[in-house]
């Protein structure tokens, strides 16, 4: 029997997987890198696409994976940690998705979202709270986000849907990217939000030394900044 070290939640229900695979857009020349592959749960409904490349950090999930589309010549299932994958070998010419590890988002953020390694597409499904945090507020992570494509929910999903059940509802979220960032530079960038952010409760002019044409915004706070404010500053500073 498989026991599940490494806390994942398998989502079940084919009504939300197949939702998650029609806002891909499968056409059949796509490449698709899946995250996360599981049991196959929403493997089997990214079938069409030219290439398919599932990573598993379970090895017996693997393997499992392997025998269950052993006749699909067409798709490889990596054993290795998302994190350590080549994305740059696509030239962005992919398209991306899976159930992402709450604990890991961050992380797998920051893999995805760099000069080298971002897709065309990313359709995932994340903790609720989170995705709703990045939709909703104009939070570090919605910023940065922002600069990259067009942001869109696509579902939420209660979490008597995943097996295990984990204490959180999710969301489906998707994120549509430019064909470049809108920042030449977005690590510089990033660097600039943190010192936004540095103090995300206070106003801007204890966080930021502002040039006397941007005195308007001096006593908002950064989540009361909107993205035209932030590039507006951004540019100017650097």
């Amino acid at each position: 029997m498989y026991k599940n070290q490494f806390g994942q939640n398998f989502l079940k229900n084919r009504l939300f997987l197949k939702e998650i695979s029609d806002n891909l857009s499968i056409k059949e020349d796509d490449i698709i890198v899946e995250i996360g592959g599981g049991h196959g749960e929403l493997t089997q409904f990214l079938l069409k696409a030219k290439k398919l490349i599932v990573y598993e950090i379970d090895k017996s999930l693997a393997n499992f994976l392997k025998e269950k589309f052993y006749g699909f010549p067409h798709i490889e299932i990596i054993n290795e940690n998302f994190l350590n994958a080549d994305l740059q070998k696509f030239n962005h010419q992919y398209k991306l998705v899976g159930n992402i590890p709450y604990n890991i988002t961050g992380l797998i953020f920051r893999k995805v979202l760099t000069l080298e390694n971002f897709p065309r597409v990313f359709v995932l499904t994340l903790q609720k709270e989170v995705g709703e945090k990045i939709l909703k507020q104009n939070s570090f992570l919605s910023f940065w986000l922002k600069i990259w494509g067009k942001l869109e929910k696509i579902d939420f999903v209660k979490n008597k849907y995943f097996t295990p059940r984990p204490k959180v509802d999710s969301i489906i979220l998707k994120i549509d990217f430019y064909q470049k960032p809108l920042i030449d530079d977005p690590e510089k960038f990033v660097r600039f939000l943190k010192q936004i952010f540095r103090q995300p409760k206070k106003m801007l002019k204890n966080n930021i030394n502002l040039p006397k044409e941007f005195n308007h915004l001096a006593n908002l706070r950064p989540h009361q900044l909107s993205l035209e404010n932030i590039l507006a500053l951004y540019y100017h500073n650097f």
